[in-house]
């Protein structure tokens, strides 16, 4: 068997592990091999190297970590027709049963059986990993593959800010970490009026400001509810 390097959790303690492992090239008639170009660090990956009880509670070890990654395809199962070898591609990282009555109606996203990868399943913290075809976004835009990885948080903070109807309203962004300023990002793409963010990180701030939040306000040296309400002729942020 093919061997590469893998980033794994490899037992219920601190840390984690480089080792060398099989490449997954066994696939199911759906899957797909992926050779990885790029991974990103979640907060959640944060959580498991430091074993936190979040951590404990949730994976069992061993597997390989991460879940944010582009990749080239190079391997596709038999019955795979949605992606082809060498297609550059992101992922949705939650692996659904298609199954259970969820599932079956349409309803995936709250699927009995989810499989997360990098937490359930071996993740994307390795040289390949399989996949099946229906998690995958295939990138017609040329763009270079590193940013492609952080498709998957960019995909919370568009789910977050459209859950609302943020089109010419006044909306408040608390947490300027990086699915904030996407969101920050996505609601100036959607026509908000305004965007106030609330940060205390001053490296943070100035990205808020270089993507478009017309107030940044720190909550450390000034009163928050008082200026949002100056800011708003007293009517406060409608999200």
């Amino acid at each position: 068997m093919a061997t590469m390097m893998a980033i794994i959790k490899a037992s219920r303690s601190k840390g984690l592990t480089i080792v060398e492992k099989e490449v997954p090239e066994t696939l199911n008639d759906h899957e797909v091999l992926i050779e990885v170009l790029s991974a990103s660090l979640c907060g959640t990956d944060v959580h498991i190297y430091e074993w936190d009880p979040w951590a404990a509670n949730r994976l069992n070890p061993p597997l390989t970590v991460g879940h944010e990654f582009s990749g080239r395809v190079v391997k596709v199962g038999p019955k795979v027709d949605r992606v082809k070898v060498d297609d550059i591609v992101s992922s949705e990282t939650h692996i659904v049963c298609g199954q259970c009555e969820f599932c079956r109606t349409g309803r995936g996203h709250i699927c009995q059986n989810t499989q997360i990868i990098g937490v359930d399943r071996d993740g994307c913290f390795a040289e390949f990993i399989r996949m099946p075809e229906s998690n995958l976004i295939i990138d017609k835009s040329g763009v270079d593959p590193k940013f492609l990885s952080v498709l998957e948080p960019l995909g919370n903070a568009v789910h977050t800010m459209l859950h609302f109807d943020i089109s010419c309203k006044t909306v408040a962004v608390v947490g300027c970490g990086p699915i904030g300023l996407m969101g920050i990002n996505v609601a100036k793409a959607v026509g908000a009026k305004k965007v106030i963010a609330i940060e205390v990180n001053p490296f943070r701030m100035n990205l808020a400001r270089e993507l478009g939040a017309d107030l940044v306000i720190n909550p450390r040296d000034t009163d928050v509810i008082q200026a949002v309400l100056k800011e708003t002729n007293g009517l406060g942020v409608d999200v």
